[in-house]
């Protein structure tokens, strides 16, 4: 792969990695609904202020759950002042297989009522996972009063869930009414298959998701040739919801408000951050030499490998990155398959030794009591755990954990799709995974990692590899590791984590489709990601931090000696006022961290905002982070 020179990319590549453009999104409108299409799908359903829904859709899941995105060859759209109709039609291709063809009929009338219908038709017999409506209700939802309407005609109260239940909360759905507002509801009706809704905080998604085809139905199934499917859904307010929120629903929009920014007197003790190493890494004698200059810039808190039983041991490579980092090791063990696990750990331990390798901690995969009690008696200095190599709904539903030290899982951000604004909004399901498993675990310290955009590996069949250019769901080579939105991401997945009180954090990998470095075997690109990390260098505590709208900024304040420090991420790709209440003292330094700046990532010093009575005010860059320094004494 070509790699283009850092000051002459374009700013689309700085900033995202790819030239490739996001499909234009045009605003519509519903009497006093406010919608947003985008390519195929409706997006951000508002009546004033409070999304109601947030995307509808009709949606193609293949037989690894990738998501093929429709190709559309017609569309028509008749928009006008309170009402508006959208026919689309478009095809879909799956690899291998053969095409199918779909559309969408979609009315938005002046009464605030929104009906889509869809069709399909497959031109030869397809195998599937799911292909349906697929309605998203948004993460401000939770703990709101709910009715579900059942397809025999039954009709349960409930709320959508605050805590992540580990299967889905409602089953057997037609209809969902739902409080959005205090005294205000809105009822969403589902027609053409049997729908379930579930919880997706658990795969790093910002939302809840009613689907068809239902997870007790079998899959994969097929689609014959020739048949047609059809759905319709069909959203509606009530009329007292209306009244209530008259006067809130004007076309006319005031400018957002600065997002306020304060650092509060609560601190708890900093995460160990770390870095992962790939095989590439360790293997290649070039790239052992280039590695060890970046781990002495990066300083990360620790190292973290992955060894699948039967695979060689890079002992002395190892240690030379452990050596070079200052830092300690935490081991990945895939012992799926294996016969005799006790030999298999007692081989590692041996291997690691004889390179004079001791790793700080291990994490099992599968969990069972034979792997546990054979790595306490491998590795009698080190921390034991167990959980998952995949997503927080793997380690969920996980039905041993058994006696460890603590439990781990990893995140990907392109699970259900590829959106840069549903990547960023996914951070916001972090800190709910954490509530989650302490509630349920209290005495089992989390660790999280190693997590990017894209995934490392997928559960539920082949993994999209990425061509490293397109925006793709459940793909491992994401473009947007490459540019500033990986820092911005970066910095979010962190102030998250960190705030929710994680024991470790294992965030990128050094190099490769996921790296803070790109693939020269020699004189490798630092990119953006890895300029943010090495700043933050080990620090002793984070401090707690507020935040009116964390859906637009991330902040992350922490704590070396006397020294406090406060990063500030724009998670959009607007410019964001920000104003931020610190510390009442004298600020000893600022910079930023953005791709409006020439030549490579690199931090430049900056004069500080004004102040007023409010606190510092000051404007990040899209996707850019700034930093402002405190002396000592906060």
């Amino acid at each position: 792969m070509s790699h283009s020179v850092p000051g002459t990319a374009s700013p689309q590549r700085r900033l995202y990695g790819t030239d490739e453009p996001q499909p234009a999104v045009r605003s519509l409108r519903a009497g006093p609904l406010n919608v947003e299409l985008q390519h195929d799908r409706l997006r951000h359903i508002r009546c004033g202020p409070h999304e109601l829904w947030h995307a509808l859709a009709f949606v193609l899941r293949d037989p690894d759950w990738g998501t093929p995105d429709p190709v559309i060859h017609r569309l028509d759209l008749d928009d006008g002042d309170d009402r508006f109709e959208v026919r689309i039609a478009a095809t879909v291709h799956l690899p291998g297989q053969a095409m199918l063809d779909c559309g969408v009929h979609i009315i938005g009338s002046a009464s605030g009522a929104i009906s889509l219908d869809a069709w399909a038709k497959p031109r030869a017999d397809l195998r599937v996972n799911r292909l349906g409506l697929c309605l998203l209700h948004p993460l401000t939802a939770c703990g709101r009063a709910v009715e579900v309407e059942h397809v025999d005609g039954r009709r349960s109260h409930g709320h959508f869930p605050t805590l992540i239940p580990p299967w889905p909360p409602f089953t057997l759905v037609r209809a969902l009414r739902h409080e959005w507002a205090d005294g205000c509801w809105a009822l969403a009706r589902l027609e053409g298959d049997v729908f379930e809704t579930e919880d997706q905080r658990h795969n790093a998604d910002a939302s809840f998701k009613t689907y068809s085809r239902s997870n007790l139905a079998h899959r994969p199934y097929t689609l014959h040739a020739g048949e047609v499917l059809r759905q319709r859904a069909e959203l509606s307010v009530d009329a007292a919801s209306l009244q209530r929120q008259r006067g809130s629903t004007s076309r006319r929009s005031d400018p957002a408000p600065p997002v306020s920014v304060k650092v509060t007197g609560e601190r708890r003790n900093w995460p160990s951050v770390g870095v992962e190493l790939m095989a590439e890494d360790l293997a290649e004698p070039v790239r052992r030499a280039r590695n060890a200059a970046l781990l002495v810039r990066l300083e990360p808190g620790h190292l973290h490998w992955a060894w699948q039983a039967g695979q060689p041991v890079p002992g002395a490579a190892l240690r030379s990155s452990m050596d070079a980092a200052s830092a300690r090791l935490r081991v990945d063990v895939d012992l799926h398959g294996v016969g005799d696990v006790p030999q298999a750990l007692s081989g590692l331990a041996s291997a690691l030794a004889a390179s004079g390798v001791e790793p700080e901690s291990l994490a099992l995969f599968p969990p069972t009591p034979a792997a546990i009690g054979a790595a306490r008696r491998g590795f009698p200095q080190a921390r034991v755990g167990s959980g998952t190599p995949h997503f927080f709904v793997q380690l969920s539903r996980l039905d041993f954990l058994g006696p460890v030290d603590f439990a781990s899982f990893t995140t990907a951000s392109v699970v259900h799709g590829a959106d840069d604004d549903e990547v960023m909004l996914g951070l916001g399901s972090l800190a709910h995974m954490v509530r989650t498993w302490r509630a349920r675990h209290p005495s089992v310290p989390l660790r999280v990692g190693p997590s990017a955009i894209g995934a490392r590996t997928s559960p539920l069949g082949a993994l999209d590899p990425g061509d490293g250019v397109h925006r793709r769901a459940l793909s491992r080579h994401d473009p947007r590791h490459a540019g500033q939105f990986a820092a911005a991401w970066a910095l979010g997945h962190l102030a998250a984590l960190a705030g929710a009180g994680v024991d470790a954090v294992t965030l990128l990998a050094l190099s490769g489709p996921a790296g803070l470095c790109d693939d020269t075997p020699t004189q490798p690109q630092r990119r953006a990601s890895f300029e943010l990390l090495a700043r933050l260098g080990r620090p002793t505590h984070v401090r707690c931090v507020d935040v009116s709208d964390g859906s637009k900024i991330a902040a992350l304040a922490v704590q070396q000696g006397s020294q406090l420090r406060l990063l500030l991420g724009n998670l959009t790709a607007r410019p964001a006022a920000v104003t931020v209440d610190g510390p009442d003292r004298v600020v000893v330094g600022c910079a930023r961290l953005d791709a409006q700046a020439p030549g490579p990532p690199a931090w430049q010093d900056e004069e500080p905002g004004a102040r007023d009575a409010q606190g510092w005010r000051l404007t990040l860059a899209p996707y850019g982070i700034s930093e402002i320094r405190w002396g000592p004494d906060a």
